[in-house]
């Protein structure tokens, strides 16, 4: 093997990690960067933020709609994937059960969207749950 021939299949195994590698150093320098860019981009506008009429309650609640909302957005698309999935191909191939075959593919995002769910429609009551909680302990 020549020298050219053990360069060359060095380059072809490197190759795929070379995104890798300019993703992390772009994102570095970003990150070194990003005060500068932060100011620049926010120039002229008001930055200062005033969150006195916040109160526990409010951010409790902020933190369950944000969790419900991020986990029913996020498994969405593949609980209607995998619906459309069981009923085309249920209906094409009669022979073959996919619900036997994908039922533990089809589990993952519907418990997610389920979980998404009960944290957005339960958030009031969980945020007096925790306030009261909070209320009782402060007090021992």
């Amino acid at each position: 093997m020549t020298p050219l021939g053990h360069e060359r299949s060095l380059s072809i195994v490197l190759a795929p990690y070379a995104p890798a590698v300019l993703l992390v150093i772009f994102a570095t320098g970003l990150w070194i960067l990003a005060r500068a860019i932060g100011r620049l981009v926010s120039r002229g506008a008001d930055t200062s933020v005033s969150i006195g009429g916040l109160t526990r309650t409010d951010l409790y609640s902020f933190a369950f709609v944000f969790l419900g909302l991020y986990f029913i957005l996020s498994s969405f698309a593949d609980v209607i994937n995998w619906i459309h999935y069981f009923v085309t191909v249920s209906h094409n191939d009669p022979a073959r059960d996919p619900h036997v075959e994908n039922l533990y593919q089809l589990t993952r995002p519907c418990l997610t969207f389920v979980a998404g769910l009960v944290s957005l429609i339960g958030a009031p009551h969980w945020t007096k749950k925790l306030v009261s909680h909070d209320q009782k302990t402060q007090v021992a």
